[in-house]
């Protein structure tokens, strides 16, 4: 739903790159950097990226995705007209549309002083939502999916206009570089699948010759194409992993994640006393807390950032001075708990083959259940005749319930939630799980996974999972090595003293037996010399 511009090397052969010019004929590769929702939320927070950029030293590639709340809005603007719901409080899309188109005026507005400049940007603006309004007129038809990405990528398209306005107010040269002529993707719309081979070659034919007439492109996040020219999504979140394919793309020293906190964080502050930012992880520990409850970092970004050994910096677009937390493949192989995550909304499905079930065979017909309904698992363990997993709670479960049903028993638990600890070492280094363990105490626990050298998981009650996350984090994270030592030291001496009270308990009314009998005895001999 883009509109008609010149090409980009003809807008920055325009413009004068200034202090943005790379020196020299050798053109440095271009850090890659993404800006959120909340980064992206008014012309304050654009005036703001236009700072970040313009205090960079590297050549920059900026990613957006939607202002915050634009994608929410999109999705159920399109839900109602997919489903054909018009009861009360679904919204009415002119009322909708209108509000929004009125936002982004309100931030051009501040961002444009010249009029003629403005009302340029201002005349896009209406094309895009000329486009939405068309778009659900005419409905979803027979291709739901298809229609709803084209309905989504508006927030992305608008943000592009916003932030490439906020850059050149700054005096940067900037201009909007279409991500559908970049990330070409399959026809799997809301989920589409990037073809990575191409995109390594559109990357730099695209982007590279952009960069040295010293503009900086501004691409949308979140969005692509298909073979025929649709726009597809990555799905929710996916400007992360837009940024991710351009920078492992384009060989960059780093990709930059702009967000609304100082970095990953080793606990919910909701939850823990002192969360504090973890300066490094690893990407394997990244892509655990990503799936496992961190919201910093889209999974698939994290995932292609290893495959492609490609670094990651979260930081905090408010407080960009902040140095963040650095994501890389190269972090040293000491042993040290990291973090401690959990993820509600979490659905246990426990599976036990029938008695007359043959031995072989029965982990994959479960696994092929799950494989033909195309459910996600996070979690597996696995005994002989049974195995347990989690899964979205939000999944449609009925399909494969009947399907499991017909060779096994089956089980789904919904109230659970998971809490991962992530770290390195857990595996090799001697008295790491006891330490989890140990903190772990009484909790009842459903599952327990360990993969890898880098997480456990636990499945728990979701009621005893806030509790649970505080104690780890303050036994693991909290508590230096010594204060831990101790406190496992003051716990094994309350609980043998615990252990000698209830001997003494278990021998008191032993003792006062004797005691009686003895009493008896005495009595007995008393008597018996009277007699004599």
């Amino acid at each position: 739903m883009m509109t008609d511009r010149p090409l980009l090397t003809e807008v920055c052969a325009t413009t004068t790159p200034g202090d943005h010019e790379p020196e020299g004929s050798a053109v440095a590769m271009p850090r890659v950097h993404k800006f959120g929702g909340t980064s992206m939320d008014g012309a304050e927070r654009l005036q703001a990226l236009a700072a970040i950029i313009r205090d960079q030293r590297d050549p920059s590639v900026v990613v957006v995705s939607a202002m915050a709340g634009v994608s929410d809005e999109l999705s159920r603007l399109a839900d109602a007209a997919t489903t054909g719901d018009d009861a009360p409080g679904v919204p009415d899309p002119a009322t909708t549309l209108a509000a929004m188109k009125q936002r982004h005026l309100d931030a051009l507005q501040v961002i444009v002083k010249e009029d003629a400049a403005r009302a340029s940007v201002a005349a896009r603006i209406d094309e895009i939502f000329d486009g939405a309004t068309q778009l659900l007129g005419e409905g979803p038809g027979a291709e739901a999916k298809r229609f709803t990405d084209q309905l989504m990528a508006v927030g992305e398209d608008l943000a592009v206009e916003l932030a490439v306005s906020a850059l050149q107010a700054e005096g940067i040269a900037a201009a909007v570089l279409n991500a559908r002529e970049v990330v070409w993707t399959n026809s799997e719309f809301g989920a589409a699948v990037p073809d990575f081979e191409s995109i390594r070659k559109l990357a730099p034919s695209n982007i590279l010759s952009v960069v040295e007439e010293g503009c900086v492109p501004v691409v949308q996040g979140f969005i692509g194409s298909e073979a025929d020219g649709a726009t597809t999504t990555l799905g929710r979140g996916g400007s992360d992993f837009t940024a991710t394919l351009l920078g492992a793309a384009l060989g960059s020293p780093e990709v930059v994640i702009w967000t609304d906190v100082d970095g990953i964080l080793s606990g919910d502050p909701s939850l823990v006393g002192d969360a504090r930012v973890v300066p490094d992880v690893g990407s394997e520990e990244a892509v655990e807390l990503s799936y496992f409850g961190a919201r910093v970092i889209h999974p698939a970004a994290a995932k292609h950032a290893i495959a492609s050994d490609l670094p990651l910096r979260i930081k905090n677009s408010f407080a960009p001075e902040r140095p963040g937390t650095l994501i890389h493949s190269h972090r040293g192989a000491a042993a040290a708990f990291a973090a401690v995550a959990h993820k509600t909304n979490v659905a246990l499905i426990r599976v036990r083959a029938f008695p007359t079930a043959l031995a072989y065979g029965f982990l994959a017909r479960v696994f092929g259940v799950l494989g033909r309904h195309a459910v996600p698992v996070d979690l597996v363990s696995t005994s002989h005749s049974s195995t347990a997993f989690t899964v979205d709670r939000d999944e449609d479960l009925s399909a494969v319930y009947q399907a499991l049903s017909v060779f096994s028993e089956v089980d789904v638990l919904k109230d659970v939630a998971t809490v991962t600890v992530v770290g390195r070492g857990m595996l090799r280094e001697p008295g790491m799980d006891a330490l989890v363990f140990w903190a772990v105490e009484k909790t009842p626990v459903y599952l327990i996974s360990q993969a890898s050298d880098v997480s456990i998981n636990f499945v728990v009650d979701e009621a005893e999972a806030p509790e649970l996350v505080h104690r780890l984090h303050l036994s693991l994270i909290e508590l230096k090595e010594g204060a831990r030592e101790d406190a496992a030291r003051e716990e094994e001496e309350r609980e043998e003293e615990v252990r000698e009270e209830e001997a003494v308990e278990e021998e008191a009314p032993e003792d006062e037996a004797l005691e009686e009998e003895a009493r008896e005895k005495e009595a007995s001999e008393r008597k018996e010399g009277d007699r004599r």
